[in-house]
């Protein structure tokens, strides 16, 4: 069955209303098993459950304009959050009182898989002309690159504190180096990927413009 522009929106509100609580239920235990041990950690971590509350009323309010006030929005977020449990599983089932490098992991994917949710939900609203709809995503895909970042520089720390308490000799100059290491992969790669204007897959090739003869692709879209 043809979907029409809204119900292709909506689709989208709902799986990441549904992904925001997962995060916000989940996180919320691990602060549980971590609160006394890593009182650091855990106040970041709260500031990411507070986040994705936020997020997740927000578009709980969202699809209740869109929805008229509630015609089938309690069915349509149910099946939802079904979809996210279903297919997302692998990504967001998180484990309670494993160590703490690889609770900062499962966060680290989760936190990857809302944003480019997030990634999505722009582009079909901006695709389709829902202005109201590509600002709320675009937000709360900055605040989740944001947690995404602080998690990839708490990771390195963690794993080796985690290291030292198991006895193991871990050098704690390391730490400075590990950290030039990480930041010099990500900012090595600027410029040799193309943008999204450019990496077009098959069927939107020709849409936004395309590279120029001479030099960098020219950007013919908004960036997020």
């Amino acid at each position: 069955m043809t979907r029409n522009a809204n119900e292709a929106i909506n689709s989208y509100i709902t799986d990441m209303s549904a992904l925001e609580e997962h995060l916000q239920t989940a996180i919320s235990g691990q602060i549980e098993d971590l609160d006394e041990d890593y009182p650091e950690v855990v106040r970041h971590l709260r500031s990411v459950v507070t986040q994705s509350r936020a997020h997740k009323d927000e578009l709980k309010a969202l699809m209740e304009r869109r929805a008229g006030g509630g015609q089938g929005l309690a069915d349509v977020v149910k099946r939802a959050g079904s979809a996210v449990m279903g297919a997302g599983a692998a990504a967001v089932d998180f484990v309670r009182n494993e160590k703490l490098p690889k609770n900062l992991r499962d966060d680290y994917t989760a936190l990857s898989l809302a944003a480019i949710g997030y990634v999505m939900l722009h582009t079909t609203a901006v695709s389709l002309g829902e202005r109201e709809v590509a600002d709320v995503a675009h937000r709360h895909l900055q605040n989740h690159a944001r947690s995404v970042m602080l998690l990839h520089n708490l990771i390195p720390a963690a794993v080796m504190t985690f290291l030292r308490k198991d006895g193991l000799p871990v050098r704690a100059e390391a730490l400075p180096e590990i950290s030039r290491n990480i930041e010099s992969v990500w900012s090595g790669q600027s410029g040799s990927v193309p943008d999204a204007a450019h990496a077009a897959v098959s069927g939107t090739a020709g849409m936004g413009g395309g590279a120029s003869r001479t030099g960098r692709p020219r950007a013919d879209v908004d960036e997020l």
